[in-house]
């Protein structure tokens, strides 16, 4: 992987065979970005997409194994249990357009994955939901809009 900083904004380019999230878990790691959020589109020749289930509380995997045209790749980094978390949606296309789309496990890059990271000033906190075994977002305040009556 190659990037540049700009300001405090990153670009980064995945090269053929590095896995997405676990190079981008390591970059995060290595340059102390402990919340942000990403932009980011390329190819991968393969890829595991997921659903979760709400009802069984568990992401259901949906594998591809052949290449694919990243069309949207969006996330956020957190930092829980001691590093940084990824949180990470993707939709990709196939050679007969036929588009898949759902949180991203994995991918492997082919042939390049170009990436636009936005760190944020502060911290951003994951901590596991006994409701639904997530790692949810732990944010210090919260808001409860009021409603109308019609």
């Amino acid at each position: 992987m190659e990037f540049e900083r700009f300001g405090d904004r990153y670009v980064l380019r995945l090269d053929p065979g590095e896995k997405v999230a676990s190079t981008l878990r390591a970059f995060a790691a290595h340059e102390n970005i402990r919340g942000g959020y990403l932009v980011g589109f390329g190819a991968f020749s393969r890829v595991r997409l997921c659903y979760f289930d709400a009802d069984a509380n568990a992401y259901q995997p949906h594998d591809l194994d052949h290449q694919v045209e990243v069309v949207s790749l969006l996330g956020s980094i957190a930092y829980g249990n001691g590093h940084p978390q990824l949180h990470l949606h993707a939709a990709v296309s196939d050679a007969a357009a036929r588009t898949y789309s759902g949180h991203l496990s994995e991918g492997t890059v082919y042939p390049t994955l170009e990436v636009f990271l936005t760190p944020l000033a502060g911290e951003l906190r994951r901590e596991r939901d006994p409701r639904t075994g997530l790692e949810l977002l732990a944010l210090a305040r919260s808001f409860q809009p009021a409603v109308r009556a019609a």
